[in-house]
């Protein structure tokens, strides 16, 4: 308190060396004389006159004619009844400055007696600038439900249902990195089955930006091991196979999963758009006549192969960065849409040794029904190497791009690997 008051001493002080010289001063009341203002006017328009005669613009009858004007006129407004008048002091402030000097620091103090707080002097005050907690996800939304389940999770690691529960919620949210360690929690616990062993491989795969790598294709081996009929399992799989390039291993997962599928499903008629992409990588031409026959199935439809889209894509590596790559750099080649989401349309794997190289994106390598190459006119077409061998793009990386890139068109695209990532 002490400190608190000393200041404030000080500072009304100060305020005081403001306000009390300018009383303190006496000043005088500077009236300029009517006469003297006219007579400078005056003046003025005779100079005026001088220089308009002496350049030409008036003749010696006009500039006669208004200087007598101008003389009318002062002697028009010259008072000889009234000479200037003196300048009088004006009343003098000390009397105000005498009423100040105790009024300014008693008015101070009665004011934050009203206003103030002691106890605020000697408690630390919260930064008001610091950031105001997050709001609380609304009550029964499954923000909520999840956020509580986590926290018990927290307190209870070894619930294994709990852990799977977690895991499925956090894939409804599209939350997929924290999916995916819910998932590796519930396999820690023994919850090694088909179903959890394929969902974590999905969870994997998508947090890592659609693309596949040796730990979800083992977790996709594993589950096939467990049920070798499943369809999620040789979906996934046949699309971890077609993104390595294994194309025939790849044709023979979608044939299976295509056999278990109603003709008339909208699965069906995805993978069998897939399945007629491989087969034309492959050479494979259907044989006509075997519509009754399972695997007739898997054979896309003449149409759906016309309308699927894809991309020649030829990758090099510029000479002024190559020493920055290593002969077994991940190479990654894709398309994303040039406005949209940033998945991967289509993405291929290689190596910095394969390099150069062309490659084939095109609708077989979608994920999902809606994120193909066929639903965007224009996309983004890049090579990155990796020098964690991570989809993310990482400090250091090298990489080079084009856009936009129509889908329509028929020409190879020139990437060339040139610079790198800060």
């Amino acid at each position: 308190m002490t400190v608190f008051w000393s200041l404030a001493a000080v500072m009304m002080m100060v305020a005081l060396l403001f306000v009390l010289p300018p009383l303190l001063r006496q000043r005088r009341a500077a009236t300029v004389s009517r006469d003297e203002l006219n007579t400078k006017v005056i003046r003025e328009q005779f100079a005026e006159l001088e220089a308009d005669l002496a350049i030409g613009k008036l003749d010696r009858a006009q500039y006669d004619a208004a200087r007598k004007d101008i003389e009318r006129e002062l002697l028009y407004d010259l008072d000889p009844g009234k000479s200037e008048q003196p300048n009088r002091p004006e009343r003098s402030g000390r009397w105000i400055t005498l009423l100040l000097i105790p009024a300014i620091p008693l008015c101070a103090v009665l004011l934050y007696q009203v206003m103030g707080s002691a106890e605020l002097i000697d408690r630390p005050q919260p930064a008001r600038t610091a950031q105001q907690p997050p709001a609380s996800p609304p009550p029964g939304s499954i923000e909520e439900m999840t956020a509580k389940l986590a926290a018990r999770l927290q307190q209870q690691p070894d619930d294994l249902k709990g852990w799977v529960m977690l895991a499925r919620s956090y894939t409804i949210m599209k939350r997929y990195s924290e999916a995916e360690a819910a998932y590796a929690n519930a396999l820690r616990l023994g919850g090694e089955n088909m179903d959890l062993l394929t969902d974590y491989a999905d969870s994997m795969v998508m947090a890592d930006g659609g693309l596949f790598n040796e730990e979800s294709g083992a977790l996709l081996s594993r589950a096939l091991e467990l049920d070798p009929d499943n369809i999620k399992g040789l979906w996934l799989a046949g699309h971890w196979k077609n993104q390595s390039g294994a194309y025939t291993e790849a044709l023979d997962y979608w044939q299976q999963a295509a056999a278990q599928l109603p003709a008339d499903s909208k699965d069906a008629a995805v993978i069998n758009q897939q399945i007629g992409q491989l087969q034309a990588k492959l050479g494979i031409t259907a044989e006509p006549g075997i519509a009754a026959e399972p695997a007739a199935a898997v054979t896309a439809p003449a149409a759906d192969t016309r309308q699927g889209v894809s991309l020649q894509v030829q990758v090099s590596l510029s000479a002024d960065i190559a020493a920055a790559a290593a002969a077994n750099d991940t190479v990654f080649i894709y398309a994303r849409a040039a406005q949209g989401p940033r998945m991967p349309l289509a993405i291929v794997r290689k190596q910095v040794k394969d390099l150069p190289v062309t490659v084939t994106l095109d609708d077989s390598m979608a994920m999902t029904p809606q994120m193909v190459l066929s639903n965007f006119e224009q996309v983004t077409v890049g090579a990155r190497v990796s020098k964690t061998g991570g989809a993310m793009p990482a400090s250091g990386d090298l990489q080079g791009t084009l856009s936009p890139v129509n889908t329509q068109t028929g020409e190879t695209i020139q990437i060339t690997i040139d610079s790198k990532i800060p």
